[in-house]
């Protein structure tokens, strides 16, 4: 077992600024809804507190009135620019597509599954409302439970793994997860660029026992207790219609999902969530795609890309999850963003870009970056820390398998890149861990 302690884990990570929150400038006519401010209850259900970001709103929980055992849900409001104002997004639609496919599918229990949604009238517009289990945090604080953010190997793999049984399932629901770049102008495209993709903020922690989240709930908030005045700094740049509103800070649950002394992480579960941008795979809501740094080769050039491009943001994401450090970098000696840098630092590490990719990108950006072997036209990088050297605190047996399992997930060849499904047989998935589960 990994046995975790709140008495004797790093310190978590700090709670959000009001001010680093949604932002008073977002609550408009045809943007967010004032959630705990709207005093007409939302169908079957009544607002209890604000906990957790996602793409396009806050999330809130809600408790069932009418049910016996008043069980919380997680309500994502959705801004009202995301359906109806010409620019709708595929969310609802692939939700419940996802819902009913087929349950029996190994990868089904690791998604966000939609329990409702109906739409709700608000002074700001109409807004598709979205119904969801509680979870208990995303990966990108949960991997606060361990030194220095870097997640213990055993604990990722069994996290990679479900992530590629999720993704297994989308794919053959034909659904694509990864989500639009904010280069691409989709007016809902709210928050933050670090929740449109497979990344550690939209990689949630399950609940093992919901009556934990249940009891804190409803012993400690209220509609009123969580609301504060509106933190210096919001004002600026903000719409006549959203003066009057003030933002609830976000309350985190991290510190109340699983019980106190020595519970074994290994116990949890994941869920891959925010699907407000994904695709399905013969309907993309848009070309350019991802955050930079987890762009794909083919995104990068502009090529045609599928249900491979999940797996290549997968295979820049794992890495993360145990060093805390991104794949690539793509800066300058001078500390800018470079897009050929980026693309130098794949060949460092993954070799020639392949011939086939090439051919099917954008030709002038292709013969401006590219010689005839695949390689940089320019070469400027006169360093470059290989996976060896990355991982060379791991075992040899584990470094092996480890660095085989990245190559093989960011395959430059979308068309080589293994499925979801052939990953599952990764030997670092199923490596032996022996001692080392002790933590």
């Amino acid at each position: 077992m990994v046995p975790v302690s709140r008495t004797s884990t790093p310190e978590p990570p700090v709670e959000p600024a009001a001010d680093e929150e949604e932002g008073l400038h977002r609550y408009h006519i045809g943007g967010f809804h004032p959630v705990m401010g709207d005093t007409r209850r939302y169908g079957w259900s009544e607002i209890k507190s604000k906990s957790i970001h996602s793409t396009f709103t806050p999330q809130d929980l809600n408790s069932d009135r009418a049910a016996r055992d008043k069980k919380l849900w997680a309500m994502k409001v959705l801004s009202a620019e995301c359906y109806g104002a010409g620019t709708d997004i595929f969310e609802l639609e692939i939700l419940q597509h996802l819902k009913k496919v087929d349950i029996k599918h190994a990868g089904y229990q690791y998604i966000s599954t939609l329990a409702d949604s109906f739409t709700h009238e608000g002074p700001n517009g109409s807004h598709v409302c979205l119904i969801f289990k509680v979870m208990g945090e995303s990966f990108s604080t949960f991997r606060h439970w361990f030194q220095n953010g870097k997640v213990l190997s055993q604990v990722a793999a069994k996290f990679a793994t479900q992530i590629l049984q999720a993704l297994d399932y989308a794919h053959t629901c034909g659904v694509i997860h990864t989500g639009k770049s904010l280069n691409s102008i989709i007016k809902c495209s709210v928050v933050s660029i670090m929740l449109l993709d497979i990344q550690p903020g939209n990689i949630m922690i399950q609940v093992p026992d919901e009556s934990l989240i249940n009891g804190y709930l409803e012993s400690t908030l209220s509609e009123t207790s969580v609301i504060q005045e509106a933190t210096q700094g919001t004002s600026q740049d903000v719409s006549p219609e959203a003066s009057e509103y003030t933002i609830i800070p976000t309350q985190s649950l991290r510190d109340y999902y699983f019980p106190d002394e020595g519970f074994n992480i290994m116990t949890l579960d994941i869920a891959l969530s925010d699907w407000g941008v994904a695709s399905w795979t013969n309907n993309h809501l848009t070309d350019l795609i991802q955050p930079v740094l987890l762009r794909s080769p083919e995104v990068m050039l502009e090529a045609p890309w599928g249900p491979s491009t999940d797996i290549w943001n997968l295979g820049a994401l794992v890495p993360e999850f145990i060093y805390n450090q991104s794949m690539f970098s793509g800066k300058t000696e001078a500390g800018e963003y470079s897009f050929a840098r980026h693309l130098e630092e794949m060949t460092k590490l993954l070799g020639p870009f392949p011939s086939g990719l090439l051919e099917k990108g954008n030709q002038k950006l292709v013969k401006d970056t590219f010689d005839s072997e695949g390689n940089i036209l320019e070469p400027k990088m006169k360093s470059f820390v290989g996976l060896d050297v990355r991982y060379s605190d791991m075992e040899d047996v584990e470094r092996e398998e480890f660095t085989a399992f990245t190559k093989v997930l960011m395959c430059l060849d979308p068309e080589k890149r293994k499925s979801a499904k052939e990953l599952l047989d990764e030997a670092w998935l199923n490596h032996p861990w022996g001692g080392k589960m002790e933590g």
